[in-house]
């Protein structure tokens, strides 16, 4: 009897004890679970974090000063399609309101509306009203800043010197350029300098991208009266590699504004690590005092870089700052000839030493009666701008936020969403062969000699 007495007891106890345990665990889980619903975490491991919502929609969010309807037309099944969307704007924001119509229920709203699919997504901001089809953070963002834009400032781009223009879609054109800034909703146009008396005066910046014919004096003075009177300009030029340089009169120009455009081409040999030639040279360093540089983290390819430096001492009243700087491993090949032969090599007291910069800024008055400040970029390439290279890096942030600062425009300084992209390894001949040698030589070795040692013991058993 105490024999059975025990058993029992001792399966009571082993009894309460797993009860216990269960009513622990599922405290445990409940808690979590209380927890994820109160404070939810989202881990985005995509490389171009594609399910974070980028520092733009941040910023443009934020940026609200009353309500912004949106009205998603669909069923249940749509909402919860695009509730990660929805519920990231409402994060951001408390003056997004989001409201779901279904029109097989609600016909006459959605006919009134003039719904003609279903998940339209429909954005009312005051008096202003948007219709998106295609629902991503990227089109969503670029509607709402539509929306919240009273004036359409307007960005000319100069022709007439060889530039590229600024509509054409193949690889040398700048048509990526002109989207992101009517994504902005800005409006962009193109003028030749040399058919006009002075800029137009719907132009709220300039532009010029990468010219390869010279200036006319008089075009010189139309650039110098604008600039005199706080006119805006982002202006890019690129070393005359193939070519005879004609960029003399433009480099004068921007060497009374403070920018001593050098010629001679940067060579960068990083670049070779990331399969690219060393004439496309990375710029890893960015001002952060700037406001175009600030928090800007990420790299940019510069191919056909000029070296850019300032004047020192800035004319007067003028403040001039660099805004990206290469390796330090870069240098300025200043022998032109030798890059023809492809015989290039730093050469200490003729080229110059890195980190070389490749962007600067320049702001003030020189004219003390202007109106406003004058606001200037210059970059010493002006491909890295263009369709081929403006996907790479940080290139297209780049450009786009020097522009947006020319316009005083700094709610649009920020970091764009990116594309998915298919993966890829990026690796330097010394890592290739690092890996060659581990897996495909000492490892197998290791392996096969550890076999020979345990049959080597276990003969001798």
């Amino acid at each position: 009897m105490k024999k059975n007495s025990a058993k029992s007891n001792r399966a009571l106890s082993f009894g309460l004890n797993s009860a216990f345990l269960t009513l622990v665990v599922l405290a445990i889980v409940g808690v979590v679970n209380f927890a994820a619903q109160q404070y939810p975490q989202k881990l985005d491991t995509t490389k171009n974090k594609l399910h974070t919502f980028s520092d733009q929609s941040e910023k443009v969010m934020k940026g609200l000063t009353k309500e912004l309807h949106a009205t998603l037309y669909g069923d249940f099944g749509t909402r919860e399609k695009y509730r990660p969307v929805i519920d990231n704007y409402k994060k951001l924001s408390n003056k997004f309101k989001f409201e779901l119509v279904d029109p097989n229920k609600e016909p006459t709203r959605a006919k009134t509306a003039g719904i003609k699919k279903m998940e339209t997504l429909v954005l009312t901001y005051g008096e202003k009203t948007s219709k998106i089809e295609e629902i991503t953070e990227e089109k969503v963002t670029n509607e709402i800043i539509k929306l919240t834009k009273d004036t359409k400032q307007v960005v000319c781009a100069i022709t007439g010197h060889g530039e590229k223009s600024i509509t054409d879609a193949g690889q040398d054109g700048y048509a990526s350029v002109k989207k992101g800034l009517e994504d902005q909703s800005y409006a962009v146009k193109e003028f030749t300098l040399s058919q006009e008396a002075k800029i137009p005066a719907d132009c709220t910046a300039i532009a010029i991208f990468g010219p390869n014919k010279a200036f006319f004096p008089n075009e010189i003075k139309i650039l110098n009266d604008y600039l005199n009177a706080g006119g805006r300009a982002v202006i890019a030029l690129e070393a005359a590699v193939a070519q005879v340089d004609q960029s003399k009169e433009i480099r004068a120009f921007l060497h009374d504004w403070g920018v001593d455009m050098k010629g001679g081409l940067i060579i960068d040999p990083v670049s070779r690590m990331l399969g690219v030639e060393a004439s496309v040279p990375i710029f890893v360093t960015f001002n952060n005092d700037q406001t175009i540089g600030k928090d800007f983290k990420q790299q940019c390819y510069f191919p056909f870089t000029r070296p850019v430096d300032l004047v020192n001492p800035a004319p007067s009243g003028l403040t001039t700052t660099w805004l990206a700087k290469t390796t330090p491993k870069a240098w300025g090949e200043m022998d032109m000839n030798s890059i023809a032969k492809g015989a290039v090599q730093f050469n200490q007291g003729t080229d110059i030493p890195g980190p070389l910069t490749g962007a600067v800024v320049v702001t003030g008055k020189k004219d003390p009666k202007a109106a406003k400040e004058t606001r200037l970029v210059v970059f010493g390439s002006a491909q890295f701008a263009n369709n081929q290279f403006s996907r790479f890096g940080g290139n297209a942030d780049l450009i786009l936020n020097s522009i947006s600062w020319t316009l005083e425009d700094e709610s649009m300084i920020s970091i764009r969403t990116k594309e998915d992209e298919a993966g890829h390894v990026e690796l330097s001949q010394q890592q290739g062969i690092a890996i060659f040698w581990t897996a495909v030589v000492i490892i197998p070795l290791m392996i096969a000699a550890l076999g020979i040692v345990i049959w080597v013991r276990r003969k001798k058993l």
